[in-house]
C-alpha cells in the first residue's frame, strides 16, 4: 500500500507541473533574471603610462556585474569593442582568462557566486597615441544565464591632475593665534581643469574661520567642501583667497587635511556620514585669485594623484596624564577589585595619527597575586616569571579632560602585603616609546596600590619632572606622521564622538571624554578577543588608525 500512495502523489505532483507549463521553478528564475554592468561613464589614460606593474600610472576600469533573482551560480561571457580604442589606450586583464581576437576582447566561461561578478580592465598609452585629448567610447557586452546587458565607458588620452601644493609645518603658533597658510594648486596633468572642488577635514585642534557662500559645512562634524568655478590650466600654478584656522587651547600638533578634485567629492562615500550646510549667501566666495569664474565644466577627468595634502603645526602646549588606581577588597575573601586608570588633566590634547597610543595604562603585580578576571582591552605583557603585568589599549586621541578605567578582579593574601603599580608607558608615531615629552611633571606618572584587607588608592612613586621651556612639552618634539599623499581620510567610526562611554560589571573597563569606549566584562572566550585588539592597538597598525577619525565632535 505505501508503495503505490508514493507513485500516486508522484503521478499527481506531474499532472500539476504540466497544468503550469511544464517549466521548473528554477529555470524560471533564470528566465526572469535581469543582467546589470556597473562601469565608470569616464576615465581617462596618462599618455606616459605603461602596462600594469611599479609606476606604470595605468587607468584602473572595474566593471561590476549583477544577476538578479538567479541564486544558483552562473557561468557567462563578457566581450569588449577594443577598436574604438586605436591611438587612446591599450588594454590588459591580468590574471584573466580573456583572449583578443581581432578587435575584441572576450572573457569566456567566467563564473558568478551570488548574482556577482567583477572584471578589471587597465588601460594604458598606446604604442603609437593619437593627439591628446582624443577620445572614444568603450563598448562592454555580457552574457549571463540568457540575460544581456551593455555599458559604454567614454575614454580620453590625457587628463587633469590638480595638486595642493605642501605647505611648510608651521612652528611659530600659539594657543589663540590665528593661521592663514597660503594655498597653491598646480594643474600637473594634459588637459585643462575648468573647476575645482576643496575638501577640508580634520580640524584637530584648528577651527575653520571664514564663512563662504560657495563653501558647505558639516553641522555634526570638522569638514568643509568648496566649490571654485575656476579653471587651471596644464603646468599652470595658482592661489586661493585666504583661509583661516584658529588655534584651539588644546592644539599641540594641529592640523587639517586638504584635499583637491576637479570632480565633486563623492557624498555616498565617507563624507555621506556628515550632513552639510550652505554657508550665508552674503559671505564672499572662496576664489582663484586674479581670475574670474569659469563656465560649465568640460567634462575633464582628473587622475586625483597626489591631490591632498596636510596642514601641520607644532605649537607649544603641555598636557598632564595622571595614572590612578584603587584596591577595594571583598569582605571575608582573599580577592578585590583594583582599579586602574588615567586622566588627561590638559590643557593640551595629544592625537597620534598612526594610530598609536600617546599614553597605555600598565599595570603590574607580583606573581603571588593572581588575577582572575581582567578587562577586554587589556592584555598580559609580562616576561618576568616573578611579576603579572598588562598593558590597557586607551585611544590615538586623548584630548583635554580624557579618563579611562579597567577594572581587574585580584586574588591577595592581605597578610603578604603585596601591592600592584600603575604606569603610563607612551608610544610615539614612530611607534617607540615617547617618554611624553608634553608632559612636564611626570611625578604623578606612576602610581603604587597596597593590596591588604583595607581599601586603598594609589599613591605616586616619584618621577623625573621635566622642563616646558624649550617646546611642546618641554621639547621639540618631530612632526607626526600624516597619511601618504593622495589617500583619502578614513571614514569616521560611528563610536568616535567623543562622549562619555561608561563600562560595567568585574573585569571591565571604562573610558570618557575620548573617542574609543571600552567597555566591560567576558571570560574565557572575551580573553581571547582581548588578547587581539591588545596586539593591534600595541601595533599602532592600519586598522587602529582606520577607525580613529575624529567625527568632529570636542565632547
Amino acid at each position: 500500500m505505501r508503495t503505490s500512495r508514493s507513485r500516486s502523489l508522484g503521478l499527481a505532483t506531474a499532472l500539476a507541473t504540466l497544468a503550469l507549463g511544464g517549466a521548473a521553478v528554477p529555470a524560471a528564475h533564470a528566465a526572469d533574471s535581469t543582467l546589470k554592468i556597473e562601469a565608470p561613464g569616464a576615465v581617462a589614460v596618462d599618455p606616459d603610462s605603461t602596462a600594469p606593474g611599479h609606476g606604470s600610472d595605468s587607468t584602473q576600469l572595474r566593471l561590476g556585474l549583477t544577476l538578479s533573482d538567479h541564486p544558483t551560480p552562473a557561468t557567462g561571457r563578457i566581450t569588449v569593442d577594443l577598436a574604438p580604442l586605436q591611438g587612446i589606450a591599450s588594454v590588459t586583464v591580468p590574471g584573466n582568462a580573456c583572449t583578443v581576437v581581432g578587435q575584441v576582447l572576450t572573457c569566456d566561461a567566467m563564473p558568478m557566486y551570488e548574482g556577482k561578478q567583477s572584471l578589471d580592465l587597465y588601460l594604458y598609452a598606446p604604442t603609437s597615441a593619437r593627439p591628446v585629448g582624443s577620445t572614444a567610447v568603450l563598448h562592454t557586452t555580457a552574457v549571463f544565464a540568457r540575460a544581456t546587458a551593455t555599458a559604454d565607458t567614454r575614454v580620453t588620452l590625457g587628463g587633469s591632475n590638480v595638486v595642493v601644493e605642501e605647505v611648510p609645518t608651521n612652528r611659530d603658533l600659539k594657543p589663540g593665534d590665528t593661521w592663514t597658510p597660503v594655498l597653491k594648486v598646480t594643474n600637473r596633468g594634459q588637459l585643462p581643469a575648468s573647476q575645482l572642488y576643496l575638501t577640508f577635514t580634520g580640524g584637530m585642534e584648528l577651527t575653520f574661520l571664514p564663512q563662504f557662500s560657495n563653501c558647505r559645512y558639516a553641522t555634526d562634524g570638522d569638514v568643509v567642501i568648496c566649490t571654485v568655478h575656476a579653471g587651471v590650466d596644464p603646468g599652470e600654478t595658482v592661489r586661493l583667497s585666504p583661509i583661516g584656522f584658529k588655534v584651539d587651547a588644546d592644539a599641540y600638533y594641529p592640523y587639517e587635511d586638504v584635499r583637491v578634485s576637479s570632480a565633486e567629492p563623492d557624498l555616498s562615500g565617507w563624507l555621506g556620514h556628515y550632513r552639510f550646510t550652505p554657508g550665508p549667501a552674503s559671505a564672499p566666495k572662496l576664489a582663484v585669485l586674479g581670475k574670474p569664474e569659469g563656465g560649465a565644466p568640460n567634462g575633464v577627468v582628473d587622475f586625483e594623484r597626489l591631490n591632498s595634502t596636510s596642514l601641520n603645526a607644532v605649537v607649544p602646549n603641555t598636557a598632564d596624564f595622571v595614572a590612578s588606581g584603587s584596591w577595594a577588597p571583598e569582605a571575608g575573601k582573599q580577592q578585590g577589585k583594583l582599579t586602574a586608570g588615567m586622566v588627561n588633566n590638559g590643557p593640551a590634547s595629544i592625537d597620534w595619527r598612526s594610530g598609536s597610543h600617546p599614553a597605555r595604562v600598565r599595570v603590574a603585580l607580583p606573581a603571588q597575586a593572581e588575577v582572575l578576571q581582567k578587562p577586554d582591552d587589556c592584555y598580559p605583557t609580562s616576561t618576568d616569571p616573578a611579576v603579572n603585568s598588562f598593558d590597557c589599549g586607551t585611544t590615538p586621541y586623548i584630548r583635554n579632560g580624557y579618563r579611562a578605567s579597567f577594572d581587574f578582579t585580584v586574588r591577595a593574601d592581605p597578610a603578604a602585603k603585596l601591592s600592584a603599580t600603575v604606569s603610563l608607558p607612551s608610544l610615539g608615531e614612530d611607534n617607540q616609546e615617547s617618554g611624553k615629552p608634553w608632559d612636564p611633571d611626570q611625578a604623578n606618572d606612576v602610581v603604587t596600590v597596597a593590596l591588604g584587607g583595607e581599601a586603598s588608592t594609589g599613591t605616586p612613586s616619584p618621577q623625573p619632572s621635566r622642563s616646558a621651556t624649550a617646546g611642546p612639552g618641554g621639547s621639540t618634539p618631530s612632526v607626526p606622521a600624516t597619511p601618504a599623499p593622495g589617500t583619502t581620510p578614513a571614514a569616521p567610526s560611528p563610536s568616535a564622538s567623543g562622549g562619555p562611554g561608561t563600562g560595567g560589571g568585574t573585569g571591565g573597563g571604562s573610558t570618557a571624554g575620548g573617542n574609543l569606549a571600552s567597555t566591560g566584562g567576558g571570560q574565557g572566550a572575551g580573553t581571547t578577543v582581548g588578547l587581539g585588539l591588545g596586539a593591534i592597538a600595541l601595533g599602532g597598525g592600519v586598522l587602529v588608525a582606520a577607525r580613529r577619525r575624529k567625527a568632529g565632535a570636542r565632547g
